[in-house]
């Protein structure tokens, strides 16, 4: 009966719809430093991205004539928040609140599968959205997985509904979009695909069980679809450019075999399958004592299927548990830990509304002598939590700072003094300095990567090309012992910084010119 009562329960009205835009823009907007309250988005991995984005505008082709490690697509969004403006993140900011509002969206329908929301129970969304976009993991936003959980959590959403209201398998027009989802996933960071693959199991198992053979036979090749649809630009774009073996070679090739390379294993990581469950149990204990509110909400997240109604416990642990292993287990495969790539398991936070909607719905109904008060003071302590999260986010510092204020623009008032510049950033990444000085790379490896220890062919070609004296300019890192005969030191820079785990640090940079 309970499952019979729920059946539309997930509809949103038109208020709750701007609500949740509403709540989603706003956290985006304050904890961002993409968005127009800050002056720039300092992150490496953000920069390299946007300075891909940028070059696909001005014509050059991924990694066949700039260098990077991530997929293509994920380029091809910074290439339209470029297309928007290409001196400033005030289009990935717009990106990113696209995303954060799918996710509130999605993450509100899932509970409302549930439970009936009371009056003011939405009141907790923007704590919820606060919560899960401060976890320090977030950085200074614009990162891959930012961009791709909310995708997840529809997907989740769409397994959780079919649970629900009908047989437990999507229908076939969903199947078609989780398609399309995974396409998605795959051209921008495939390490993010454990969660469809489990996915697909469900519906395999599900499928076998009751002997729907049909029924599998019209969700796959739906499925597969959506995959070829995404999938077909990406390489037309590639073959037109004469650059599918790049694309196999940078993507692909480095990533699986040469990404990390070198660190040896000891112990229970050295041992075959069992690795396969150590790895990723001790990445995400260590990332919880680093970040508690993750681990936090992750076992909250597990805990959340109990109030999932009998009828739908056991089916919505399944679907839960198939996705959740293999998701965790394809991001957590090596032994060196990058502390970001967890936060893709954010996908699943949207279960945690569900306990806590039950426990607004109670308060509300246990005074109704006072009910609207209630409701109002219970809101009104939401919204006054949420506004405390979103003053301790650890961006905090540079919200309302000029531009200035940054390194990268300092640097870049001396390097406009050369025109047409030739810019290097050698052993430090891609920090904006492209941008903020506004010109592109002139080579193809043009910052540090993380893999160039592994893959020679990028210090190979900076070495050359700075014995040569091909730059203008060359920036390094504060504690770089660089000693080059053509070049002389000409200007450091040092700027106060929050970094991942929110502790404060001093970062500097050294800018060497040609003599």
């Amino acid at each position: 009966m309970q499952s019979e009562s729920l059946k539309d329960n997930s509809k949103l009205s038109r208020s709750e719809l701007v609500i949740l835009i509403m709540s989603a823009a706003v956290t985006i907007t304050f904890v961002s430093a993409s968005s127009p309250l800050y002056p720039f988005n300092p992150w490496d991995d953000a920069n390299c991205f946007f300075t891909l984005g940028r070059g696909i505008i001005h014509g050059y082709v991924p990694y066949r004539d700039l260098y990077e490690q991530k997929g293509p697509l994920l380029y091809f969004i910074y290439a339209l928040a470029a297309l928007i403006s290409e001196k400033s993140f005030i289009g990935g900011w717009i990106v990113e609140c696209i995303s954060a509002s799918l996710f509130a969206v999605f993450s509100w329908k899932t509970a409302k599968l549930f439970v009936e929301p009371s009056k003011y129970a939405i009141s907790v969304m923007p704590l919820f959205l606060g919560i899960t976009y401060t976890i320090k993991m977030f950085n200074f936003g614009g990162n891959a997985e930012e961009l791709c959980f909310p995708l997840l959590t529809i997907a989740l959403y769409f397994g959780l509904k079919a649970i629900v209201k009908g047989d437990g398998l999507p229908e076939k027009k969903e199947a078609l979009l989780i398609g399309l989802f995974t396409g998605i996933v795959f051209w921008i960071k495939y390490t993010f695909l454990g969660f469809f693959a489990g996915f697909c199991l469900y519906i395999l198992v599900l499928t076998i069980k009751r002997k729907s053979f049909v029924k599998l036979w019209s969700l796959v090749w739906r499925f597969v679809s959506g995959v070829i649809i995404i999938s077909i630009p990406v390489l037309i774009y590639f073959a037109a450019n004469k650059a599918l073996d790049s694309l196999w070679e940078a993507y692909f090739y480095n990533n699986m075999f040469l990404y990390h390379s070198g660190v040896n294993a000891h112990g229970l990581a050295a041992i075959p399958v069992v690795k396969n469950i150590y790895i990723p149990f001790m990445s995400t204990v260590t990332l919880t004592k680093s970040y508690p509110m993750y681990g936090v909400m992750l076992v909250l997240s597990l805990i959340s299927l109990v109030f999932t109604g009998k009828p739908n416990r056991k089916k919505a642990a399944f679907l839960f548990l198939i996705t959740f292993a293999p998701a965790l287990g394809v991001i957590f495969t090596r032994l060196v830990l990058i502390y970001y790539y967890g936060y893709i398991m954010a996908y699943c936070f949207c279960l945690t509304l569900i306990p806590a909607v039950k426990v607004l719905n109670y308060i509300a109904k246990a005074s109704k002598d006072h009910s609207t008060f209630i409701k109002r003071f219970a809101s009104a302590g939401l919204i006054i939590t949420y506004a405390f999260t979103i003053v301790m986010c650890k961006n905090m510092y540079l919200i309302f700072k000029p531009k200035d204020y940054l390194a990268q623009f300092r640097l870049a008032d001396t390097i406009n003094q050369t025109p047409d510049a030739k810019i290097l950033t050698y052993e430090v990444m891609d920090s904006g300095f492209y941008t903020a000085a506004g010109i592109m790379p002139s080579n193809r490896f043009y910052c540090y990567l993380n893999i160039q220890n592994s893959y020679t062919a990028i210090l190979e070609e900076q070495h050359k090309l700075i014995e040569e004296g091909y730059f203008d300019y060359i920036i390094t890192d504060y504690f770089c012992a660089a000693d080059w005969d053509k070049y002389e030191l000409i200007r450091t820079e040092t700027i106060y910084c929050i970094d991942y785990t929110g502790k404060p640090f001093l970062e500097g940079f050294k800018l060497y010119k040609k003599i």
